[in-house]
């Protein structure tokens, strides 16, 4: 029974855990910091990326400096927006958002930790 509720307890932490969506990000990408100091977990009023299909619709995008987006997942599944060099956004879970303001030009490339053949790209001018 113990090893039970063990498990129980743990499951609740676990889905708590992946509930609240987002997490912060301490540094901003490679080339003099084109994020905000941390992702938001709501939906912004700027530029829109999909998480739809396992994938980042769209794969690439072009933003002035100053501008922000919004990854919204539409999947049934948790993904994250976790760039190469910079932000972690967390688990953004379904029908959540994070976003980010870019402020530094320069091409910042992303990915899903959980999905690693789910990539994307951001072009700021």
């Amino acid at each position: 029974m113990r090893t039970i509720l063990s498990g129980f307890g743990v499951g609740l932490v676990l889905v708590f855990a992946v509930g609240c969506g987002g997490g912060g990000a301490t540094q901003a990408p490679a080339g003099g910091g084109a994020a905000a100091a941390s992702c938001s977990p709501t939906l912004g009023t700027g530029q829109q990326v999909a998480i739809a299909n396992f994938a980042f619709s769209p794969k690439t995008i072009s933003v002035a400096s100053g501008t922000s987006i919004s990854w919204t997942n539409g999947d049934t599944a948790t993904h994250t927006v976790t760039f190469d060099t910079g932000p972690d956004c967390g688990n953004v879970t379904p029908g959540k958002s994070a976003t980010i303001t870019f402020s530094t030009p320069g091409t910042y490339t992303y990915h899903c930790k959980i999905h690693s053949s789910m990539t994307g790209s951001v072009t700021v001018s």
